[in-house]
């Protein structure tokens, strides 16, 4: 096994064991709530969409919903900060430097990992949404229609794409940030260029640098989703390319 692999596998047993990453996992709560509610009839549970939903379209709207909550944002934040600046702060990230040396490795199976955390709970995410489908909210036939998907399958993948694309996005800019800012400055600095991003994704000739254009887009139903769903691929590759050269370059010239 490679160094890189086994720093990836080490850091990814270090996210399981810890607490604050767990927190990441109330995210299934979403499609659980949900589908309890609308089975249910809870005044406080509604669904307004046109016609009944697919088992992919609930998935899609899951989606949808956690990415406006917001919170699940500022928790992978503070799990992607700690991950890196913590151990800066604590010098615990010398036991990586003194037995591997190599920093760039240890920058890339950190940040790997965390990209394979985030990745695992979009799996999670699917898949808790889909058997709460069948498992609950197929017994309110007003909003479920019992089919797997339907002709607007293809929109709702992408919707699902982006959002997870999205997630990725934010930790390549958090473990960045983190390179030089503690955890906690790290989560507060991601929430206020959150809201930056939130509103230049309304701003002609500069929304397309903005992660959240390509979400808002998605969530719109138009007919160039695919366009964009590509378009925010690109934009990921490049961004995770840059922010990743760059955190490399600076955690090689640290006093560590």
């Amino acid at each position: 096994m490679n160094t890189l692999a086994i720093i990836t596998k080490i850091e990814l047993k270090k996210l399981f064991q810890r607490k604050d990453s767990w927190l990441m996992f109330t995210i299934l709560l979403v499609p659980i709530l949900y589908s309890v509610g609308l089975a249910s009839n809870s005044d406080v549970i509604t669904y307004t969409g046109a016609g009944n939903i697919t088992a992919i379209g609930f998935a899609s709207a899951m989606f949808q919903m956690s990415q406006s909550m917001f919170i699940f944002n500022v928790i992978l934040s503070a799990i992607v900060g700690r991950s890196l600046a913590s151990e800066i702060e604590n010098k615990s990230i010398r036991l990586y430097v003194n037995r591997i040396g190599i920093r760039k490795l240890i920058y890339g199976g950190k940040e790997l990992a965390l990209l394979i955390f985030s990745i695992f709970i979009d799996i999670l995410l699917v898949i808790t949404s889909i058997a709460f489908y069948y498992a609950v909210l197929i017994h309110n036939p007003k909003v479920a229609s019992g089919i797997f998907y339907d002709s607007n399958v293809g929109m709702e993948i992408m919707q699902i794409v982006c959002n997870c694309i999205f997630w990725l996005t934010t930790i390549f800019l958090v473990m960045l940030m983190a390179t030089k800012l503690k955890t906690l400055v790290c989560v507060g600095v991601y929430m206020i260029l959150y809201i930056i991003m939130n509103l230049m994704s309304y701003i002609d000739g500069i929304k397309y640098l903005s992660p959240l254009h390509y979400i808002v887009a998605a969530s719109s139903n138009s007919s160039q989703i695919m366009f964009s769903t590509i378009l925010f691929s690109i934009y990921a590759i490049c961004v995770g390319i840059l922010f990743t050269h760059i955190g490399i370059r600076k955690i090689e010239k640290m006093d560590l």
